[in-house]
């Protein structure tokens, strides 16, 4: 929408006004006003496609989320200002919430699947990732910076919940501090911001957060009311639960009131924190009168935050029995339509929004009755074309069934054994310590991610997935190891390199060792899994020995000598753990194409990886801080934007083999030759060519997991956001 707009007509454009004296506030919100988003069959439609989520990929669910046919589904009265595009993604990711934060503490099964009357729990931890990685991907795709604040609001609300939960608060102003957060209430104005496309910067926060404490605990407390009773009922019924996070039994416990009194008073502190969010934003206003249009919008949207939290609590199904009906019907658009006119006298259209193929700006008005037969589509094909802790290591001690027999020994000999067994004083603590310095390191467990990603497909069991993990994380970190030995790096991940803090040798002893003992942990997964391993090492190895070769001798390989390299080398990884969860699969579906397809896409995911780890290497600023500042030209090696440039350009080929001399007698470039090599890789086309080989890359991967997805009939968003964190943008 235009930036010329006024704040009316942009708020008029979303959503309307509805008068509060139409509902029973209980003398709360008395100086506030409530609009109502015009798109709210978005938000029915976003709750319903969680709903249906969480029952294919996690298991049944009867319980109540967003959804108020009455007064409006929760987003669409606390969030009005939303776009129309976002609403529904909105809705999905509060909808999931609030069951997670029901089904999962208290109905979560004891094991990975079980049968009741039929309906299935699934693997609650995947389909846990599966639907946080769809939502993400959704999020990114649309607005990746608004996203990222979503994102890490999210983590920081879920630290605070997990740390104070089951805490017993002894002051009500402790209490309070963990209720501002434990509401949701960041959660809520983060979403806000996304909702309305909008970023604020640091000075802008800072100046909001005086206002933000009213404005949370203004939800939070109304909640508290509102939801007590629901919540005493299910404490009074639960045994394991030793405390209840709410302001009307603190006050219970505090002043040692009944139920009606602690009620009260929680009703007069409710009013309190709203009159004070109000005073303390007309202060705002009064001392920023140049307050900008979107600042200002932003102060109206975190009021309709409370008086829209506030109308939805009145008699939400989540809170209010009575009020109850089948949540997994899909029916709430036919039920807001009858209660619409009967209440508010509005004719209430369920209005989808498309997204047009040619733009994303423009928005289409489906104005279909919800009960004419004509199917909802989910929220992804409305609006959005997606593009999209690993156990501790195991020691390496043993295994029985390697140990030789001792039975024909004699006594002398026994001896010997128990004594070097018993009195033993050299252990592998000298070569574990360079292995347990670098997995130390910060990492972003891509690998890790992968395995869950793939068993998305394959319903590997758990001990399984365990050993994979390990297995695969034992020998990234051993190559990692030997790499920087190999290649002299002095950095990893921003830190000293191993062979810098213990020396090249206990490092590579360290590295070996390691890969010893992946390949004996292997055993536990049966002889094929170390054929495999052997396999893939035997490549990995053969990999590397040309990548070093042509640095040692600065031979140029061809485009498609480098990617066999990488095929064999950064792929190799990724085919090792494709190869192992197939072969410890218990899926029935036939495994044959998936062999295959599967196989392939692992080492399309491994070439795209490392020529984007070549691209970030010469063009990423934090890339320079983990590793240094263009530091594959310090190691002389032919990366993927060098190959290509010595390939086309004869002007800039030259310049580059004199650098690339420079490099072998000094051993390093200065800042100032890197900087000409980068403009001799601009002018060449190198930079470009390599952004466009890494897009059309990305479209290949995209390609085969919808193949597969296919195949299997199974969504991969956990793979899809790990994807597309590897996506090259611009």
């Amino acid at each position: 929408m235009p930036n010329s707009m006024s704040s009316q007509a942009l708020d008029d454009a979303t959503s309307y006004t509805v008068p509060l004296s139409n509902y029973d506030t209980l003398g709360l919100c008395k100086n506030y006003t409530l609009r109502r988003h015009k798109w709210e069959a978005e938000a029915n439609a976003g709750s319903q496609e969680a709903r249906s989520d969480w029952i294919k990929y996690i298991g049944p669910i009867e319980d109540f989320g967003t959804c108020n046919p009455i007064n409006g589904n929760h987003p669409a009265i606390s969030l009005p200002f939303t776009k129309p595009e976002r609403l529904s993604v909105i809705a999905y990711m509060m909808e999931y919430l609030f069951l997670d934060d029901t089904n999962v503490d208290n109905n979560r099964p004891d094991h990975d699947y079980y049968d009741h009357e039929r309906q299935e729990w699934k693997n609650v931890a995947q389909g846990t990732a599966q639907i946080q990685a769809k939502m993400f991907t959704q999020f990114a795709s649309i607005d990746n910076e608004c996203a990222a604040r979503v994102k890490r609001t999210l983590g920081e609300v879920n630290a605070v919940i997990k740390r104070d939960k089951d805490k017993h608060f002894d002051s009500m102003e402790r209490y309070l501090d963990f209720r501002m957060v434990d509401s949701g209430a960041p959660l809520l104005e983060a979403l806000l911001l996304f909702g309305m496309g909008v970023t604020l910067t640091e000075e802008e926060d800072a100046k909001l957060e005086p206002l933000r404490r009213p404005c949370f605990l203004a939800i939070g407390l109304a909640n508290d009311y509102l939801s007590f009773d629901r919540e005493y009922l299910e404490f009074s019924e639960t045994v394991e639960t030793q405390t209840l996070n709410n302001a009307v039994w603190l006050y219970m416990q505090l002043h040692h009131v009944d139920v009606n009194a602690a009620k009260r008073m929680v009703m007069d502190m409710t009013r309190q924190q709203e009159d004070e969010f109000l005073e303390k934003r007309a202060r705002f206003r009064r001392e920023n009168k140049d307050i900008s249009q979107k600042m200002n919008r932003h102060l109206e949207a975190l009021a309709y935050q409370i008086s829209g939290n506030l109308v939805w609590s009145l008699n939400c199904p989540r809170y209010c029995p009575d009020y109850r009906y089948d949540p997994n019907a899909g029916i709430e658009d036919v039920l807001t339509a009858k209660s619409m006119l009967k209440i508010l006298g509005i004719n209430y259209e369920a209005r989808l929004v498309h997204k047009e193929k040619e733009s994303s700006d423009q928005q289409v008005d489906m104005g279909s009755d919800p009960n004419n037969g004509h199917p909802r589509k989910s929220s992804t094909e409305s609006y959005l074309t997606a593009t999209t802790d690993t156990e501790p290591a195991m020691d390496g001690d043993i295994s029985p069934s390697s140990c030789t027999s001792t039975q024909s020994s004699t006594g002398i000999e026994q001896t010997i054994a128990h004594h070097l067994t018993k009195d033993r004083l050299l252990d592998s603590e000298h070569a574990k310590a360079p292995f347990d310095y670098i997995s130390s390191l910060p990492s972003k467990g891509v690998r890790d991610v992968f395995v869950d990603a793939l068993n998305v497909w394959l319903d590997v069991p758990t001990p399984t997935i365990l050993h994979i993990k390990s297995i695969s994380n034992r020998l990234q970190s051993a190559s990692l190891m030997l790499d920087d030995i190999e290649d002299g790096s002095s950095l990893r991940r921003s830190h000293p390199a191993t062979h810098t803090v213990f020396g090249t040798a206990q490092t590579i002893n360290s590295g070996c060792w390691e890969i010893l003992n992946a390949v004996q942990e292997t055993q536990q997964l049966g002889p094929e899994a170390v054929k495999i391993v052997l396999e893939e090492l035997s490549e990995l190895h053969i990999g590397q020995s040309y990548d070093l070769y042509w640095t040692q001798h600065s031979c140029c390989p061809s485009e498609d000598e480098y990617l066999e390299m990488v095929s064999k080398k950064t792929g190799g990884l990724f085919r090792l753990i494709v190869r192992l969860l197939l072969d410890g699969s218990e899926s029935k579906a036939p495994k044959g194409h998936l062999h295959t397809d599967m196989g392939h896409l692992a080492s399309l995911i491994g070439i795209q990886y490392q020529i984007r780890d070549d691209y970030q290497n010469l063009y990423c600023p934090d890339y320079g801080v983990q590793k240094g500042f263009c530091q594959d030209l310090d190691e002389g090696k032919f990366s993927f934007p060098l190959l290509h440039a010595l390939s086309v350009q004869p002007s800039s080929k030259k310049l580059l083999c004199e650098l690339i001399q420079r490099r072998r007698d000094a051993g390093c470039l200065s800042y100032e030759q890197k900087m000409l090599a980068l403009k001799q890789l601009d002018c060449a086309g190198s930079m470009v060519y390599t952004r466009e080989t890494l897009k059309r890359l990305q479209g290949e991967v995209y390609k085969d997991v919808k193949k597969i997805e296919d195949m299997t009939g199974k969504e991969n968003w956990v793979l899809r956001a790990l994807l597309q964190k590897l996506e090259i943008q611009g």
